[in-house]
């Protein structure tokens, strides 16, 4: 386990490549923790797949330690297979002008589920019970914000479902925001009743997990991982929307940029909505997520094994080089490399593929 080899903050000094580890201490916060030697080899590995992209990642996965070892000890103790659940995976980013091929899954999506079902096949090696992972699919929570369509959602996570039963990736198990919020629905449910109640979906989210009071400034400007969370939505949302809002005559720069501030304080309003459902939904499951955080609620993973910071695959495509490779970027930033080649896959593009011996 080479990635996270020691971690080093404080008095804290954990080798999480050593077997024979069994306990974890950080002397100047008061506290000492015993886990047992196969909760560390897990967390280990989960780490392995942790978001580090930032300067401080390896010292926020420092702190999140003793918290997520606790929760894995419980499966351990119980002799349960391990269950860990990841918001994520909404509708491909809107920017199909630049970002990505289509509304649909591509080779992107199929990496990500395939790192993410390697993790869950790596941890069953060291715990015969295995893991399993729930994908909570949080589409619904945020599209109408971003123009994307009802539809557009539905045919995105069922296209997702289909990928993960027909590659195999038999640990990745899927969850709907019609699982979380519990009103009367049709027995037969199907495209057109998703999108006939999405909105009731949404609403119901709101009403029953959304709080009236939220002061979300005051959650920006007091919590770090709200603020962390905010600046990623700020990011994503400019390049996301820069052709469905386009600036001139009628939208200046500046409207725009304060117009995504507000989008980004909107999302994060249902978003504290949806971590309550999901933490009603799956209250003993280890909480993961896309985002980077300080590791005090939940591990950052990131989706794509990619030497670049696009670790989202629906905000981005992914590029096979000559020597095996895999890059992500923009699709717009691979169409101007003359050595890439679009492979398109059941009739639809699916990824940039670099033809060797072409010079640029």
């Amino acid at each position: 386990m080479e990635v996270l080899t020691q971690v080093t903050n404080g008095a804290m000094k954990l080798d999480l490549n050593d077997e024979k580890a069994s306990f974890i201490s950080y002397d100047s916060m008061g506290w000492t923790m015993e886990a047992s030697e196969t909760s560390t080899k897990i967390l280990a590995i989960i780490f392995e797949y942790a978001l580090n992209k930032f300067e401080n990642s390896f010292e926020q996965l420092a702190v999140s330690t003793p918290k997520f070892l606790s929760v894995i000890d419980q499966f351990i103790t119980a002799g349960k297979r391990v269950d860990m659940c990841l918001p994520a995976f909404p509708f491909k980013s809107a920017n199909k002008v630049y970002k990505v091929f289509g509304i649909l899954p591509d080779k992107a999506e199929e990496l990500a589920l395939e790192r993410l079902n390697t993790m869950c096949v790596r941890i069953a090696e060291v715990y015969a019970p295995g893991a399993e992972l729930t994908i909570i699919s949080d589409g619904l929570v945020y599209n109408d914000l971003l123009g994307i369509p009802d539809r557009d959602t539905w045919a995105y996570g069922e296209a997702l479902r289909a990928m993960a039963v027909e590659k195999g990736f038999t640990h990745i198990n899927f969850s709907r925001l019609k699982d979380l919020v519990k009103f009367p629905l049709p027995e037969t449910f199907g495209e057109i009743t998703y999108v006939a109640n999405a909105t009731n979906f949404r609403r119901f989210l709101l009403n029953k997990y959304g709080k009236d009071d939220l002061d979300i400034d005051h959650e920006i400007a007091t919590k770090p991982d709200t603020l962390m969370t905010y600046r990623g939505y700020r990011r994503f949302l400019e390049s996301d929307l820069q052709y469905i809002f386009p600036t001139g005559k009628n939208r200046t720069s500046s409207r725009y940029k304060r117009d995504v501030k507000y989008l980004a304080k909107e999302m994060l309003i249902r978003g504290y909505a949806f971590a309550g459902a999901v933490k009603n939904a799956f209250p003993n499951h280890l909480r993961l997520s896309i985002h980077q955080s300080t590791g005090e609620h939940k591990v950052s993973m990131s989706l794509l094994h990619t030497k670049t910071g696009f670790t989202t695959p629906w905000h981005c495509s992914v590029a096979l080089m000559a020597d095996g490779e895999w890059l992500s970027a923009p699709m717009g930033d691979f169409k101007k490399d003359p050595t890439l080649e679009i492979v398109y896959e059941d009739g639809r593009p699916s990824y940039f593929q670099e033809q060797s011996g072409r010079v640029s």
